[in-house]
């Protein structure tokens, strides 16, 4: 039977056996426009005065940006946001934690976790050094620019994330990121989750803050807005987002989980390994997920991919005795080194399979799945 799967920067049409089980996100809201959610958030902020309240005496803010592994959320929410600033001292950094360094777009400058000059302010309860540049620190007020989907250790992305890891130094997101192994470390949890607790307390250490998080729907389009304190709106956006991302487990498993989602999570194996993290609910002992991403940048850092991701975030999470099959656009001696095994085409990962034996998530990463029972 006929599926199309997320893959890169198009998608791709591939055959799975007849009975496969295709699980995709709930069907979204309707589309909004991001000036009228935009008006609409700061006019009930969550937790927080209202921005033109907490602007009142602030001569400089410090705008923080996601980076291109979240779309276009800064293109579309910093010029919305500019004209509630007014004359101030604005500097847009772009948050990109350790990624790899990249030129900044125009007018913006881009973290380096690495950076000599970060300045450390403090030590959370569970050991994580946090150091910060200059630009963040010196700011009166720090706006974070964000978007709340789901997040393979953090629960759902956004909050403080954009301060802590965004705008962190390499040793703290190191130490923090050591978490994704501890008990409620996992996709669609924030309350009871030591990781993101850290990197909340991380990121009050930076300064006064006010969050403007988007949720898009697996359409693209954004549905709802939050905005106000970075702990209380983000929490306020998740419950707004798990209508949009979750679904109930099928109440069985698979011996075959097929995962997949478009760009830029499919870019490079260091995006598109987060997308084994929902087929943990569906995954028999012993199966294999077949990870469908295009990987047209590359595979990126092989260790941490391996041992960062994988090894410490993902492998434990998934059934015992597990494979991962990747297929993509990368040849066999690019994907040898890392934790998966090379294919062709989802069609010869999938051989030999009956169809009931098969699960699909075209959009993995607009995806929670809750554990079957069992």
């Amino acid at each position: 039977m006929e599926v199309w799967l997320g893959y890169g920067e198009a998608p791709r049409r591939v055959e799975v056996p007849e009975g496969a089980l295709v699980l995709p996100p709930p069907p979204s809201p309707p589309a909004a426009a991001w000036e009228d959610l935009l008006a609409a958030a700061l006019a009930v902020p969550v937790g927080s005065a209202s921005l033109a309240t907490r602007l009142a005496g602030v001569r400089s803010v410090c705008v923080l940006v996601p980076d291109e592994t979240r779309k276009d959320v800064a293109a579309r929410l910093v010029p919305l946001l500019r004209p509630h600033l007014g004359d101030r001292a604005v500097s847009v950094g772009v948050a990109a934690g350790k990624h790899p360094v990249r030129p900044p777009p125009p007018g913006c400058w881009r973290h380096d976790a690495h950076d000599p000059g970060l300045v450390e302010v403090g030590m959370t309860a569970a050991g994580t050094r946090v150091a910060y540049p200059r630009a963040v620190l010196d700011a009166d007020l720090r706006i974070v620019v964000g978007e709340i989907r789901p997040h393979y250790f953090a629960g759902y992305a956004g909050g403080y994330k954009g301060v802590f890891p965004g705008a962190a130094g390499a040793a703290g997101i190191w130490h923090n990121h050591a978490l994704k192994a501890a008990p409620g470390a996992w996709l669609g949890e924030v309350d009871a989750n030591p990781c993101r607790a850290d990197l909340e307390e991380a990121g009050a250490l930076a300064g006064p803050a006010f969050l403007i998080n988007v949720i898009r729907g697996s359409h693209g389009a954004p549905v709802a807005l939050v905005a106000g304190d970075p702990v209380a709106a983000h929490r306020a956006g998740v419950a707004r987002a798990r209508p949009v991302f979750e679904v109930p487990g099928p109440g069985r498993r698979f011996s075959h989980v097929v995962v997949s989602d478009g760009a830029p999570v499919a870019a490079n194996l260091y995006q598109a390994c987060k997308l084994l993290a929902p087929a943990a609910a569906l995954l028999a002992p012993g199966g294999t997920v077949v990870l469908a991403a295009a990987c047209f940048e590359g595979i990126g850092p092989v260790r941490t991919i391996n041992e960062a991701i994988y090894g410490l975030g993902l492998a434990p999470r998934l059934s015992p005795g597990h494979r991962v099959v990747l297929v993509s656009d990368q040849a066999p001696a690019a994907v040898a080194p890392t934790f998966a095994a090379w294919a062709p085409s989802v069609e010869a990962a999938l051989d030999g399979v009956a169809g009931r034996e098969v699960a699909v998530l075209p959009r993995a990463g607009d995806l929670v799945v809750a554990q079957p029972a069992g």
